[in-house]
């Protein structure tokens, strides 16, 4: 979908471009990642959706309850400010070593949002493959 560039201020907040907070209805949850260096961003209903799938797992399991730690345990919701903006808690930015002042990407998936530093984007973008190499048609992609 698209890809925007804002800077995180002195108290954690960032704004959220117009075309992503749109879909927000004034909400987000902001979670980890199971991809290191990023942080998903979901409505409220993808997030139930989260949750639902979650509750069906078996908590004797040890990855299960990771699992459950790590995307509802660190979960925060995020009101939208009248600017447009968010305040993300500093143990998430921590998680994808981001600071005050720095860049960040936000980059919308379509089923979500990912936010990462610009600077680890540009690294994962400049050691990964060429899309001409790429074979996406084990996933059933096709016509690209």
């Amino acid at each position: 979908m698209a890809r925007y560039m804002h800077v995180v201020d002195s108290k954690g907040r960032v704004i959220v471009p117009s075309k992503i907070r749109d879909r927000f209805d004034g909400v987000l949850i902001v979670t980890v990642s199971l991809d290191d260096g990023y942080l998903n961003v979901y409505t409220s209903s993808q997030f139930e959706k989260i949750l639902e799938q979650f509750s069906e797992l078996q908590t004797s399991e040890a990855e299960a309850r990771l699992f459950r730690r790590q995307i509802i345990g660190e979960a925060v919701e995020c009101e939208l400010d009248g600017q447009g903006r968010i305040s993300i808690p500093n143990h998430l930015w921590d998680r994808i070593f981001v600071t005050k002042g720095e860049e960040i990407c936000f980059i919308d998936v379509y089923t979500s949002v990912e936010i990462c530093s610009k600077e680890f984007y540009e690294k994962e973008q400049a050691a990964a493959e060429s899309l001409s190499e790429l074979d996406l048609s084990a996933y059933g992609i096709r016509g690209l």
